[in-house]
């Protein structure tokens, strides 16, 4: 079963990359990279981990793919051979910008040091 949920996942991670990248056409998002997938057990839900290159607000680039997750979730369903195709939910994955501010916050301490 758990094999079974991780080709699910990873399937669903490669669709929805692909999809966001070169079906979706709307330049307010900028460039979109899928962090992750979980699928639960059910296979009910899809949480999409994604992260944003560039300026502009998360949450106004997360409210653009919500109102493409019918589309997006159509594209998925083309490549899952499932019955039941999950919802899909998208979810900001900051833990990139953490580790670049926990990276210069440990650079200027070490200046400050020597």
């Amino acid at each position: 079963m758990a094999h079974k949920i991780g080709r699910i996942e990873s399937i669903i991670l490669r669709t929805v990359s692909e999809t966001i990248s070169y079906k979706l056409k709307n330049p307010h998002l900028g460039f979109v990279t899928v962090m992750s997938v979980e699928v639960t057990k059910d296979y009910s839900y899809a949480r999409v981990f994604v992260s944003f290159l560039g300026d502009g607000d998360p949450k106004a680039k997360l409210a653009i793919l919500d109102e493409a997750k019918g589309f997006i979730r159509r594209e998925v369903a083309q490549n899952l051979d499932i019955r039941k195709i999950p919802e899909l939910r998208f979810i900001y994955d900051d833990t990139e910008k953490k580790a670049n501010e926990l990276e210069e916050l440990l650079l200027r301490l070490n200046r400050k040091v020597e």
